[in-house]
């Protein structure tokens, strides 16, 4: 399978193409960094080959399956919300027709 030609194959092209907002998780904005992408690596004495430095922008680059994985958290936590809530309500409902009724 041929590489494309647009990833990156070192780390200051990764960090070039997430400043330029090509990844999907941020505005097109440099953002400066106390150790830049690589510096780990490069100063343990282990630079990460160019293929898997390509294979890890081609992860994060978003498409349409990205996208929505990235919006199913956010559902998922009021799916689970709805129900508490409702029982939360309907809990100090009872508490207070309990309580009035025992008042009169």
């Amino acid at each position: 399978m041929a590489e494309d030609p647009r990833l990156p194959r070192n780390w200051a092209q990764a960090r070039a193409q997430i400043d330029r907002g090509e990844t999907g998780d941020k505005i097109a904005q440099e953002d400066p960094a106390v150790a830049p992408l690589g510096t780990d690596a490069e100063a343990g004495g282990a630079a990460t080959a160019g293929e898997d430095i390509a294979r890890s922008a081609r992860r994060q680059t978003p498409g349409a399956a990205a996208r929505a994985m990235a919006q199913a958290p956010r559902a998922a936590g009021r799916r689970r919300f709805v129900p508490w809530l409702a029982a939360s309500l309907g809990v100090a409902l009872a508490a207070t027709v309990a309580a009035l009724l025992l008042a009169a």
